[in-house]
């Protein structure tokens, strides 16, 4: 898990990335504090997960529009694919990430 230390800086990497998990979390969040273990045991081996403190950006709650915490967003460069707040469909998001991960552009129909 990638702890966001520098809010553009690290915005601007998630955005380049493939495919990546923006965790939004707040301090005294008791399903935050679940939610984190298993986002790194799930999806950390396959997809970049940055973790987004809100309360040490409270910037990340309007360029997200997170109203709750925690919040979880699937995105590809930068574009938003999922997302789940409070109750994490993990079942959902691994569908979505090995779907995703299974996509091999077929060249001959692209060109055909």
């Amino acid at each position: 898990m990638i702890q966001v230390t520098n809010f553009n800086q690290d915005l601007q990497q998630l955005n380049q990335e493939k495919l990546a998990i923006a965790y939004i979390s707040q301090s005294g969040c008791s399903i935050c504090v679940a939610v984190k273990p298993q986002l790194e045991a799930r999806f950390g081996q396959d997809v970049p997960i940055y973790h987004f403190d809100g309360s040490k950006f409270p910037e990340v709650a309007g360029h997200f529009q997170a109203l709750t915490a925690p919040l979880v967003v699937l995105l590809s460069h930068g574009k938003e694919l999922t997302r789940s707040a409070r109750f994490i469909d993990y079942l959902s998001l691994t569908k979505i990430i090995t779907e995703f991960s299974d996509e091999t552009p077929n060249y001959e129909e692209l060109f055909s």
